[in-house]
């Protein structure tokens, strides 16, 4: 009897413990995620017939018969890739990211035909690229449990106009995976 009363107690004991026991000791894996912090920009402006508007991953804008009128400023999409080693590791590392842009190749608003392209970026090793096109990202020195960096995408946007204006903010889609990560 006094045996059974010691097993019970010890069963209630590891219960107990095992409900006390802090979250944090469950494993939460490592994670990629891309945060748009803005679209591209073309601004606000008038084109007559045909013209093209250039914003580079600096915010540089070019035009060629383009008239610029007040309102919003022409900018870059933004975007963050963000890391998060989960907590199985307190190691410094190095993770090496995939990204792969997706945009339209055309719009059209109104009596506006937009056609994007020439795509460039602030990456190393990718100031131009097309859309569906694979990038690599380094992150190197690691030492946080999310590490990020910051950048930007640019493009070209050729434009004829048959009747009316528009506003043309073009939603840029980015994806990561990990495909590397290594302990230094």
């Amino acid at each position: 009897m006094e045996k059974s009363a010691l097993t019970c107690a010890v069963r209630v004991i590891s219960l107990a413990a095992a409900l006390l026991a802090p979250a944090s000791l469950t494993a939460k894996p490592q994670d990629v995620r891309v945060r748009n912090q803005s679209d591209l920009s073309f601004g606000t402006f008038m084109v007559v017939d045909k013209g093209s508007r250039s914003v580079s991953a600096t915010g540089a804008v070019a035009d060629r018969a383009i008239v610029t009128l007040e309102g919003r400023q022409p900018s870059p999409a933004r975007f963050t890739v963000e890391y998060d080693r989960g907590n199985e590791s307190k190691q410094v590392l190095e993770v090496t990211i995939e990204l792969v842009m997706s945009a339209p190749s055309s719009v059209r608003f109104g009596g506006v035909d937009a056609r994007l392209s020439a795509f460039e970026t602030d990456l190393p090793g990718h100031s131009r690229v097309t859309s569906g096109e694979a990038m690599t990202v380094r992150l190197t020195n690691c030492r946080t449990r999310v590490c990020s960096r910051t950048f930007a995408i640019g493009g070209r946007l050729d434009l004829t106009r048959s009747f009316g204006g528009a506003k043309i903010d073009i939603p840029i889609i980015v994806d990561a995976r990990i495909t590397g990560s290594e302990r230094l």
